[in-house]
Order: C-alpha cells, then sequence, then structure tokens
C-alpha cells in the first residue's frame, strides 16, 4: 500500500512541475525584463500601436508573445501584430515596436499584461511576465 501511494504522489509531483514548470522557472529566472511602453498612439477605436524597452537577461529563444486584458484570474487574449517585422535580439537592452496591440490606450496602460514564452531547454517553454 506504501508503494502505490509513493507512486501516486510521485506521479501528482512530476505533474504538477510539468504542468507548472514553466511559470516557476519564469518567475525564478526570468528570461526577458518587465518591458516598459516608452510611446503609444490609438490607431482607430480598438487598437493601440506601442513601442517600448526591455531587456533579455537569458539566452533562450523566442516563442510567442500574449498580451491579455484582464487579470491572472479574469482575461481575454488580445490580437497582437510586429509590425517591426522579425528580429534577432541579443542579450541586454533592446528596443521593440511598432507592435499594434487590439486594445484601446486605456485599457493597454491601465487593465493589460502580457506574457512572453521563450524556449530555454526541452521540457517546456518558460513564461514570463513582460508587461503589466
Amino acid at each position: 500500500m506504501t508503494k502505490i501511494l509513493i507512486g501516486a504522489l510521485a506521479l501528482v509531483t512530476m505533474f504538477f512541475v510539468f504542468a507548472s514548470g514553466g511559470r516557476i522557472e519564469g518567475y525564478l529566472f526570468p528570461v526577458a525584463s518587465r518591458g516598459e511602453i516608452l510611446r503609444h498612439v490609438a490607431v482607430g477605436e480598438t487598437s493601440t500601436r506601442i513601442w517600448g524597452q526591455a531587456a533579455r537577461l537569458r539566452d533562450c529563444s523566442f516563442d510567442h508573445l500574449v498580451w491579455f486584458l484582464g487579470d491572472d484570474h479574469d482575461n481575454a487574449r488580445a490580437d497582437l501584430v510586429f509590425e517591426e517585422g522579425t528580429r534577432l535580439r541579443g542579450g541586454g537592452s533592446f528596443t521593440f515596436g511598432p507592435w499594434l496591440v487590439q486594445l484601446t490606450p486605456d485599457q493597454l496602460l491601465s487593465r493589460s499584461y502580457a506574457i512572453v514564452y521563450h524556449r530555454c531547454h526541452p521540457l517546456w517553454l518558460t513564461e514570463t511576465r513582460f508587461y503589466g
């Protein structure tokens, strides 16, 4: 009976590590610093074009970035277009933009956050809070 309990506990632990590993790693060892929006321009009634700066802290491959309206528990995903085209970023400080986010300037600056995902190793994508 003890072996079954230990096995079940090991399975639950492994599930937790693989399900949350990327989030935990990004919190403890972020890949990028928090981004700072330096300039924003309203585009129509529902979008905002942004430019900003951040820093790359670890040598990992960029996978994707997701922008959300709301908070960690109640959110909606916002469309994001990298208008600057494809870029390779080295370590240290970098600028970004223009990016087009389908949020109004008020939503973007006061009620949104962004998560960036990087491939640092084969186990999972590392999640770093990029904005908000």
